[in-house]
């Protein structure tokens, strides 16, 4: 052990900074077996059992990168440009051009805001004031879709009390993926499953909950016996989230959401979104107190481009025995008559199992198929990737062909999220001829609509020169669009280029404060990272608590590193058996350096 101090100074047993794009890892879209001919074959066949293991082992390596990053072996495909089953062989009715946008435009131009126009005076219990609506018809509905807001519906003071509880409760918020873009939630719970957890909130809003706000959506929504599910607190922070994608909130018959930061201090905000493109995005303006409230079948998102915002968000089930049960019981009734909400609703809750449905993949498909033939966006790019799913499991038909046909449905009309999976359809040869252009075309589309995760899968592109002509700078512009929007391997990426100075210029504070971001958000790469920003200028204290973190979760460099600290007194007390014990879960991993460690410790 002497000579090995003797070898390398106090500090310098810190590993070198983990650069994106591992060389030894393969590109986040690509098969193990690139550069071999795809095989083509006149009708689908299933996947080698060896391989169709691995699958339902592994799953899809999705956009993991680094070290991290596991390749997945991928089968033969099909090229194909619609499915040969049952009565759909063409696109279900003509899909809408988008128009043409200066690159970048939705990135830089100020958001609409949706102007009420229609509102009367209400009474509900004994608050007075008005109520305006709004009105939607959006494709393949077969009925409207209302929203209200309640101006000053609960007084300006209370809100405020409200913002400063909620930004009291740091540790109370998440950091647990999403449900609807599994990045951290950065939402907290004070009332949930029908109980109240925070009792400073439940002082603050009971009364109102009970006198006001039930009597109103109960009068609203012909919903007799509705009741409070859940209620939580979402915030955007610069450096966190700032986007929370399009979606439908399935679990709830009815959502409200309360204002509580001034409007004038962020900008952006909570939007409706009535067509599958986001150029029919419309912001709503909520001041602090102010009340919106819609149905379940509302297509709506987030998006704050600057500034601070918090929201309270109720959920409302239409009994409280659905409250208890954790069901949705609505949706039979609606899904019988045919409505496509109802019916995309229905089959995500039998595609994952929830809410009192038992997981049935078989029922999913129908109900997902019968939404998409009346138009639904969001059906047909759930049910694309239902089928790659169903492929994976080794149903072994023409899977592959279906999920690329309802992809280019969702696609063609504009929706962002399927223009991600299909530009990935093309990048991995699923279902169609690998076509690295193509991918990049349809990538394209996606991230200049706003889709943070394409914005940063088009920066690797450029990147890595894939699709497109290698551009470092072009690369950055994409990070940094998408860090800037919240997407913790974006701001992962762009700090390591600033470290670098690759596509811009070389600036250490802007490297440790998007690391610090990416860290904030769970990115196990920058927490490293960071650490090891703190070892290199001699504040090991600080880097071991990290590595201490990242070594209980099983991260190997972190073990390491954790290792050497205790083996040389640097941010811990020196213990050998600590070393030791650190160094050998590390060396089990395969990690080169502590194996190296732990021979000298032997010798």
């Amino acid at each position: 052990m002497d000579v090995l101090k003797q070898q390398v100074e106090p500090y310098d047993f810190h590993f070198d900074f983990l650069f994106p794009g591992n060389p030894f890892l393969r590109f986040p879209w690509e098969s193990s077996d690139e550069g071999q001919a795809t095989k083509l074959r006149s009708g689908l066949e299933e996947l080698p059992n060896e391989v169709r293991k691995n699958h339902q082992k592994t799953g899809s390596p999705g956009f993991e990168r680094g070290f991290l990053c596991k390749a997945v072996q991928r089968g033969a495909t099909l090229n194909a440009e619609a499915p040969s089953h049952g009565s759909q062989s063409s696109l279900p009715g003509s899909v809408p051009k988008l128009k043409k946008k200066a690159p970048g435009h939705f990135w830089s131009t100020p958001p609409l805001r949706y102007d009420f126009k229609e509102q009367k005076e209400i009474q509900v219990g004994d608050w007075t004031g008005v109520e305006q609506s709004g009105r939607l018809r959006k494709p393949g509905r077969s009925r409207e879709c209302d929203f209200h807001r309640l101006p000053g519906f609960m007084c300006e003071e209370t809100a405020q009390v409200i913002l400063e509880h909620c930004k009291k409760q740091t540790s109370r918020f998440s950091v647990e993926p999403d449900s609807v873009d599994k990045t951290p939630t950065f939402e907290y719970y004070p009332f949930q499953a029908g109980e109240w957890v925070d009792d400073a909130m439940r002082s603050l809003l009971e009364e109102t909950i009970e006198s006001r706000f039930l009597p109103y959506v109960r009068q609203r929504y012909g919903c007799r016996f509705c009741a409070v599910s859940d209620i939580l607190v979402r915030r955007y922070l610069p450096g966190e989230r700032r986007t929370h994608a399009v979606h439908f909130d399935g679990h709830a018959f009815v959502t409200a959401v309360l204002g509580l930061s001034r409007p004038d201090s962020y900008q952006g905000g909570l939007y409706i979104q009535p067509d599958a493109a986001v150029a029919s995005r419309m912001y709503f303006r909520l001041e602090p107190g102010d009340l919106l409230v819609h149905s379940f079948d509302l297509q709506h998102g987030v998006h704050v481009w600057k500034g601070a915002r918090y929201s309270l968000v109720f959920w409302i089930k239409d009994s409280l025995q659905a409250v208890r049960d954790r069901t949705t019981p609505w949706y039979d009734s609606l899904a019988a008559e045919g409505d496509p909400d109802a019916l995309y609703n229905l089959a995500q809750n039998y595609e994952h199992g929830l809410f009192g449905r038992h997981l049935d993949l078989h029922k999913a498909r129908e109900l997902y198929e019968r939404s998409a033939a009346a138009g639904h966006h969001f059906a047909q790019n759930n049910l694309g990737l239902l089928y790659r799913r169903l492929h994976e499991g080794g149903a072994g038909g023409d899977e592959l062909q279906r999920s690329v046909y309802w992809l280019k449905a969702a696609s063609e009309a504009g929706f962002a999220m399927a223009q991600k999976n299909l530009a990935l359809a093309y990048a991995n040869g699923q279902g169609v001829r690998r076509d690295d252009a193509q991918a990049v075309v349809w990538m394209r589309r996606a991230a200049e609509q706003l889709e943070v995760e394409a914005a940063y899968m088009m920066g690797e592109m450029y990147r890595r020169g894939r699709g497109v002509p290698a551009d470092s700078s072009e690369a950055a512009n994409w990070y940094q669009r998408s860090a800037e929007a919240g997407f913790p391997k974006a701001q992962y990426t762009l700090g390591m280029l600033y470290l670098e100075g690759t596509g811009q210029q070389a600036d250490l504070r802007q490297a440790e404060m998007w690391l610090k971001f990416a860290a904030r958000q769970g990115h196990a790469e920058a927490k490293n990272n960071v650490a090891t920003m703190y070892a290199q200028r001699g504040e090991v204290e600080e880097a071991s608590k990290i590595w201490e973190e990242l070594a209980q979760s099983g991260e190997p460099n972190a073990q390491c590193n954790l290792g050497m600290a205790f083996l040389r007194g640097a941010g811990r007390d020196p213990d050998p058996k600590e070393a030791s014990r650190w160094l050998s879960l590390a060396a089990a991993q395969g990690h080169q350096m502590a194996a190296q460690a732990l021979a000298s410790l032997a010798a």
